[in-house]
């Protein structure tokens, strides 16, 4: 028996095995195989239904249980929830869109809150949405669950002349609730300014899951061009063949910085080597890329963009390409000099260059992060640049600009004196 608070009335022969064996359809499915966190997030609202636990369906709760998070971490920060639970809405719509399942029981989320409601094939359209859920929508906790098992009815509703309409009544508590999380929102935002660094890591925080961050594992030379391709200054490059166990002493200080800064904001981050990442397992969430030229991945999830990752093979150089300006070599390096620095007085310094792309890449569905120098210090001058609030006020504009979901790009310069890089300059911003 299900043991909850029911509108309008239940429907006696909709049962708790009925409705977990339609569970079990809508999970299975192939619009919900590719997402366990929708999968988690619908198996636990459902049975803590079923076992006549609604009213203790909550945003915190669900974080805690389902998501992992602290008992005590900040909902006004952490939007997982709300977040998965979008998802889990455009899954459930576009499971029952498809016509070979509009014949089964529905199962759907109350809207404005995490409470699921089932109903019988065609009656979810007729449903009712109640005051309360939509002030969970707005970011408040409510204390009762209305769970909606059949339509609302259509007969012996009518108001009688000289009262106010029950519709009319419920619209005005519906705009004073709305104007009231609009009020509290206004004013969180007022108080919670987000700094520069929160708007370029908004979009990464705000992807459901842990990161991963995949760091390039190919330092053995620089790449080549393939030999299809020929010497075209267009060309993908190719890191070489070889793969490493370690990694650059710049681009661990660069993964450190990253996964600070992600941690920092109470995300799970997944390490991994860049030729161990499949595209599997970028399609899983939000991905970070650290390097440039030994990282795959970055040189193919960038080669679209504006600003790419390009090899000059007949001047020995590889560079950061401008697709409108695409005879420039202005921000490049030498492939044919030294691999360890000349040091001392006398030595000449040297100029790096790195390319920081953040887009919602069409390929994997979600937000990519590429960091990446020419050189190892380039890599490092922009691990520096993404974790510092006060260097990325030089792009707050345009980051604004982007909105969170649009792509990024920033292109830096930094002087490297006795092998250490200095601070990185903003040469070029791109967001489109």
């Amino acid at each position: 028996m299900i043991d909850a608070e029911v509108e309008y009335g239940a429907t006696p022969d909709l049962t708790a095995s009925m409705i977990r064996a339609q569970l079990d359809l809508v999970v299975r499915d192939d619009v919900f195989r590719s997402s366990k966190r929708s999968v988690a997030f619908l198996k636990y609202v459902v049975e803590q239904t079923l076992n006549g636990s609604a009213d203790q369906i909550k945003e915190r709760t669900i974080g805690v249980e389902v998501f992992e998070r602290d008992p005590n971490y900040d909902t006004n920060v952490d939007h997982i929830v709300r977040t998965a639970a979008t998802e889990l809405r455009k899954r459930l719509a576009t499971y029952y869109v498809d016509e070979k399942h509009r014949s089964e029981l529905r199962i759907e989320l109350v809207p404005g809150s995490y409470v699921p409601r089932f109903a019988h094939p065609g009656q979810g359209r007729h449903t009712l949405i109640d005051p309360e859920a939509e002030a969970a929508e707005a970011g408040f906790e409510t204390h009762s669950a209305h769970i909606q098992f059949g339509p609302v009815p259509l007969a012996g509703n009518t108001a009688p002349a000289n009262e106010t309409p029950h519709w009319w009544r419920r619209s005005w508590g519906l705009l004073l609730i709305a104007a009231f999380a609009l009020a509290v929102a206004l004013g969180y935002s007022w108080l919670h300014k987000a700094n520069p660094e929160d708007l370029f890591w908004r979009p990464v925080v705000d992807t459901p899951g842990p990161v991963l961050v995949a760091v390039g594992d190919h330092p053995n030379g620089p790449p080549t061009v393939p030999a299809a391709d020929g010497a075209s200054s267009t060309a993908t490059p190719v890191p070489s063949s070889d793969s490493s166990q370690t990694v650059p002493f710049a681009d661990t200080v660069t993964i450190a910085r990253v996964v600070g800064a992600l941690e920092a904001r109470n995300k799970q981050v997944l390490i991994r080597r860049g030729s161990s990442s499949s595209f599997s397992d970028l399609r899983e969430g939000a991905v970070v890329l650290i390097g440039a030229f030994n990282n795959e991945w970055s040189l193919r999830l960038t080669r679209q963009l504006r600003y790419s990752l390009a090899m000059d093979a007949d001047r020995h150089i590889i560079y950061i390409r401008d697709a409108k300006s695409p005879a420039s070599r202005n921000w490049s390096w030498a492939t044919n000099q030294p691999p360890e620095p000349v040091t001392g007085a006398n030595s000449p310094k040297l100029q790096d260059f790195a390319l920081i792309s953040r887009i919602r890449d069409s390929e994997t569905g979600h937000v990519v992060v590429v960091i990446g120098g020419l050189y190892t210090y380039g890599t490092e001058s922009a691990g520096e640049f993404l974790t510092n609030p006060d260097l990325l006020q030089a792009i707050a504009t345009q980051a604004r600009a982007g909105g969170g979901s649009e792509n990024l790009q920033i292109v830096l310069g930094t002087t490297v004196t006795d092998g250490t890089p200095g601070p990185p300059r903003v040469l070029a911003v791109s967001a489109e």
